[in-house]
């Protein structure tokens, strides 16, 4: 074998090897390309689930605040209602104190009445 025979076989073989290593590289590279598509699919997924569950939460704490507003407005009257009781029990005391008083009356009268 002569060196231009080596050589050509050598310069054969090595451009055989560099187009099966760019020949690799690119079957790589679409797969590579495929699976990023891929995730990039899933992220667009899982994006409109989290606006669906963003829209979800914002439903939901719009509930919750009126909710809260209302809670308030029903403190609001249960305070109300405590007062009006508290003052019906003071009423209730004094004339039930009243009627104590008017019954002692009545029967100082009625021993009176017995005595004569």
């Amino acid at each position: 074998m002569s060196f231009k025979e080596i050589c050509s076989t050598l310069g054969t073989g090595l451009h055989n090897e560099f187009v099966q290593i760019r020949a690799d590289q690119m079957e790589m590279g679409q797969q590579l390309t495929e699976r990023i598509n891929g995730v990039a699919n899933q992220v667009k997924v899982l994006d409109g689930k989290v606006t669906q569950l963003d829209t979800r939460l914002t439903a939901v704490e719009t509930t919750v605040d009126r909710l809260g507003a209302r809670l308030t407005g029903v403190e609001t009257k249960v305070d109300k209602i405590d007062t009006k009781v508290d003052q019906l029990d003071t009423k209730v005391d004094a004339l039930a104190g009243s009627q104590t008083d008017m019954m002692q009356i009545l029967i100082a009268i009625q021993r009176k009445l017995d005595v004569n």
